[in-house]
């Protein structure tokens, strides 16, 4: 998967946890976050990321790591936007392994690693991985597939979490039904 995909599913993730109330440097910051958070797996470290794909993108590597990392945010949990903050920042690490496996490429996720040499694969058809560090025009075509198909999910967290929908029912609905 291309950073469009992954950075469009911390975004819409982030949009879901973020805190009522937060400046707006702190929003740059807290996306920015998430957007980092997503993209852990695929990180250029040194034995990490596409170097050794099957140890970054373990499951029980990651799990471990996302342990290790959590902890003491507990301790912030309140300074950093609660509970729904941490879980969310959770799940779009982990999202990670799980979109990777949406890649027709035929290898799959070694998700199972170091316990099992089994891969998770769930191919969808029209996305397909370009493994070139160059842009090219089958490269922009990845990028607006993924564009294509997840950013309405951005957009319909954007309207889930701004109660949009609600006001709209109460518009639609009579008030006598409507009481959400």
């Amino acid at each position: 998967m291309t950073l469009m995909g992954h950075t469009l599913t911390g975004v819409t993730i982030g949009v879901l946890c973020k805190p009522e109330r937060v400046s707006q440097q702190w929003t740059k910051i807290y996306f920015s976050i998430f957007v980092l958070l997503s993209l852990i797996p695929d990180l250029p470290f040194k034995n990490w990321g596409h170097d050794r794909y099957r140890i970054s993108h373990s499951i029980f590597v990651n799990l471990l790591l996302l342990v290790i990392v959590v902890v003491p945010f507990l301790f912030l949990k309140d300074r950093i936007g609660g509970w729904r903050v941490i879980l969310g920042g959770s799940i779009a690490w982990l999202s990670h392994l799980l979109l990777d496996s949406f890649y027709n490429h035929g290898h799959g996720v070694a998700i199972f690693w170091p316990f099992s040499e089994a891969r998770l694969a769930l191919p969808i058809p029209w996305f397909s991985a370009i493994l070139v560090p160059f842009i090219t025009l089958q490269r922009l075509q990845e990028y607006l597939i993924e564009f294509v198909c997840y950013f309405p999910w951005l957009l319909l967290a954007i309207v889930l979490r701004n109660g949009t929908c609600q006001r709209l029912l109460r518009r639609v609905l009579p008030s006598s039904r409507a009481s959400f």
